[in-house]
């Protein structure tokens, strides 16, 4: 693009002697400014690690004492002489609670003194019971002391417990509000048996309205178990932080959070085993480096682009194309009459088209052999991984030993593309090899222009790899760039196309390995259709699923209901359950594509061979012109299942619509009503019909399938099922509705049901209440 516009050669050695001359004058008080930006930075970092040392040594102090009052507070308690009469009985007589009355007053007489502490209480171990500063609670009622705390006794039990001396617990009512348990063990003489525990409750809110919130940054402490303690306004997610980040509390810590770089200091608590902390932007205290950065990159951009348009301008005034050749020979021509001017003008300008011409079918030709190489070793045609890294080398400044990352590109439905509308056959070919070149003109210039790498054509589709760390993949800009691409050829040419893109490899080992997870993105994103992004990476289409195996028999148990259902002709049911199979059977996981391929096999093989029972025996000239087999088995995908089949089921049921025109026996509609009066009776069958109709028993049997499309036995168990259903959903037991609907035990019941729903009649009932709750 740049020689075009520019009208000369950029590898003339006048524009590179003169760019280079211009940029080492440049350089110099770009250099001088870098300095000082490098020394202002070390100035500032002291500056913040001062001030962040101050606040914390605030912050640490403040909070420390207020830790000291309950350590001390607490081991007064612990030596109480009261505390000592009560710790060693098993149950409290009427002197014994006149002693522990005594003992809340004066628990309340400390509590009094700490402003920032709700409750303090002691547990007594041998008689479950807990003395607090306001009440005293026994062992039959200590349940309600927990659940004022929204906890249950065993809860409050495993909150207060601590191996050590002392300690402390965090807990959290519903809304989130974090409450201190500082914990301090009451032992025998041996220190051998814990007889109590004193507990000192302390609201996070009571300390952290003495915390200076932040615009910016956040303080707070947090323990080795990375629960952390705030300002509730802070502006960062608890979720980034974590205490082993924190290790030299001499020395800032410098964190990228998300987009934005943190510095962070910490001193560790006197008392306990957590840590204070400050974290706070980078940008805050580098308001004025940042200009600096400005700055200097104004300089920069300034004098590359004066270097640039002054070698520019003298490199073209210093050289003579042809262009100028051809206006010398005209001038000449008026001067020197004998020599044919017009000939050698003539001459030059073939001789140049010609090296045109030349030099684009050497290019075509490297760009065949480079996209032939990079065919053949992703294809396992070539195994020589040092004649790749040669032709990738010498053709692209892609960097094999760098992290990188593929993605294969490919169309869908390319004859809904704008630029096929309205063409002839003979057309298309051209009109293909145009579709390619802007598909990947707008590749490059979007992706290409920002990223190291290339751009191929491999089987039919564009691969495209380029360098990039998986800490420039997760800002997301890669990923905005290709949907912006997405969109532009969704927009102009009412092109889909897929992109799936691999995991980030690094060597030229793994670039196999790389494509081959592009492609099976692309797979994956073909069969799922619509119900898919276009564009995805590969962790992307992967899902942690513990029962997928599980699946089968479920699938199995719907497959053959489904079959029931085809089998009694309810067509409208069969393709609500098909839909219902297509939505929950499949998962939605890369690495269970083969497991899904198979059960999309599994689920047409199944609807053909019960279509080929019911329909291709009875009506074969319909069956034929249906022809479900190859229309089912152009199924590419999820949604072109769903449609054919949807399609299938419905010109069946237009098809049976018309049949029924014709109508049936007298005695077929006399076999219906007789069964429906008496479906309850447990000796009804096929030979009680022929004998009470005076017919032969095979040709009732075989006559009356051939008219209705289900057998006499199916219409009876189906009547009954029914009749089941209703009674299990009035409160009826299993038992009571067998006997009620002609099955001499629950078990025959059972077997019947599960063979025509594909669930036991206990299940059914279960489900529906199930779903009973769910709309209550």
């Amino acid at each position: 693009m740049m020689k075009k516009l520019v009208g000369f050669k950029t590898r003339d050695k006048i524009f590179y002697s003169y760019l280079f001359s211009y940029l080492v004058i440049g350089t110099l008080p770009i250099l001088i400014s870098l300095f000082v930006y490098i020394n202002y930075g070390k100035v500032v970092l002291e500056d913040i690690r001062a001030s962040q040392s101050s606040t914390l040594s605030q912050l640490k102090n403040g909070f420390d004492d207020n830790l000291e009052t309950v350590v001390k507070t607490s081991n007064l308690l612990a030596e109480n002489d009261k505390l000592s009469e009560l710790i060693n009985l098993r149950d409290f007589s009427n002197s014994d609670l006149l002693e522990a009355w005594k003992l809340k007053d004066e628990i309340n007489t400390i509590k009094s003194s700490i402003n920032f502490c709700s409750e303090i209480f002691i547990y007594f171990y041998e008689s479950d019971s807990i003395v607090t500063n306001t009440k005293l609670y026994s062992s039959e009622i200590n349940y309600i002391f927990a659940d004022s705390y929204q906890l249950t006794k065993e809860e409050m039990l495993n909150d207060i417990n601590t191996p050590n001396y002392n300690g402390y617990k965090i807990i959290k009512d519903k809304d989130g509000n974090s409450t201190i348990l500082f914990l301090q063990n009451v032992y025998n003489y041996n220190y051998k048996d814990k007889l109590a525990t004193v507990v000192t409750v302390v609201p996070w809110k009571n300390i952290s309205e003495n915390i200076v919130s932040m615009k910016e940054g956040k303080i707070y402490w947090v323990n080795p178990k990375n629960q952390i303690l705030s300002d509730n306004k802070a502006s960062i997610a608890e979720d980034v932080i974590s205490y082993n980040d924190y290790g030299n509390e001499n020395k800032l810590i410098e964190r990228k959070i998300g987009n934005i770089k943190y510095v962070n200091s910490y001193m560790p608590s006197q008392y306990f085993d957590f840590k204070y902390c400050i974290t706070i932007p980078k940008s805050h205290y580098m308001k004025e480096m940042n200009n600096l950065v400005l700055g200097i990159g104004l300089q920069l951009t300034v004098m590359i682009a004066l270097a640039f348009m002054l070698a520019w301008y003298y490199s073209v005034k210093n050289y003579k194309p042809i262009s100028r050749l051809f206006a010398a020979l005209k001038k000449n021509k008026k001067i020197v009459k004998d020599i044919n001017f017009d000939n050698v003008e003539n001459y030059i300008e073939n001789l140049y088209t010609e090296n045109k011409t030349l030099s684009n079918s050497c290019y075509q030709a490297k760009d065949a052999l480079f996209n032939q190489m990079v065919t053949g070793y992703v294809k396992g045609w070539n195994y020589d991984e040092s004649i790749l890294e040669e032709t990738i080398a010498s053709n692209t400044e892609f960097d094999l030993n760098r992290p990188f990352i593929a993605m294969a590109v490919t169309y869908v439905d390319i004859m809904e593309c704008n630029l096929f509308k309205g063409i002839t056959e003979s057309e298309k070919e051209n009109t293909f090899k145009l579709l390619k070149f802007v598909i990947k003109n707008i590749f490059e210039e979007t992706i290409l222009s920002k990223y190291t790498g290339f751009l191929s054509d491999v089987d039919g589709m564009h691969l495209c790899v380029i360098n990039i760390s998986e800490e420039a993949l997760a800002d997301g800009s890669l990923a905005f760039d290709i949907r912006k691409c997405l969109n532009i050829y969704k927009k102009l040419l009412n092109l889909k196309v897929n992109i799936g893109a691999s995991k980030v490899h690094k060597g030229c080992e793994m670039f196999s390995k790389a494509y081959n997870e592009a492609t099976l993105v692309l797979s994956f994103q073909s069969f799922w259709g619509k119900d898919y992004e276009a564009f995805a990476f590969y962790e992307e289409t992967s899902t942690a699923y513990d029962t997928i195996y599980s699946y089968d028999s479920q699938l199995m148990e719907r497959q053959k209901k489904l079959y029931n259902l085809i089998a009694s002709k309810e067509y409208e049911q069969a393709a609500e359950l098909l839909n219902q199979i297509l939505d929950e059977m499949f998962i939605k996981d890369i690495h269970c594509m083969d497991i899904n391929k198979c059960r999309m096999f599994a689920l047409i093989n199944t609807v053909y061979s019960c279509l080929s029972d019911i329909i291709g025996r009875s009506d074969g000239e319909f069956f034929r012109k249906l022809n479900p087999m190859e229309r089912m088995l152009k199924a590419k995908s999820i949604e072109s299942a769903r449609h054919i089949m949807n399609d299938i089921f419905k010109e069946i049921t237009e098809h049976l619509q018309k049949c029924l025109t014709n109508e049936y026996p007298c005695w077929v509609q006399e076999i219906i009503n007789f069964v429906e009066d008496n479906y309850m009776d447990p000796n009804l069958n096929v030979s009680v019909l022929a004998d009470k109709l005076d017919m032969n028993l095979s040709y009732v049997g075989r006559t009356f399938k051939s008219y209705t499309g289900y057998g006499i036995t199916d219409m009876i168990h189906i009547r009954r099922i029914e009749e089941c259903k209703r009674r299990l959903l009035i409160g009826e037991s299993v038992r009571e509705a067998a006997e009620a609907i002609g099955y001499l035990d629950s078990k025959s019941l059972i077997r019947t049901f599960k063979k025509y729903e594909g669930i036991t009649p206990g299940q059914y009932k279960s489900n529906f209440e199930k779903q009973l709750v769910e709309l209550a």
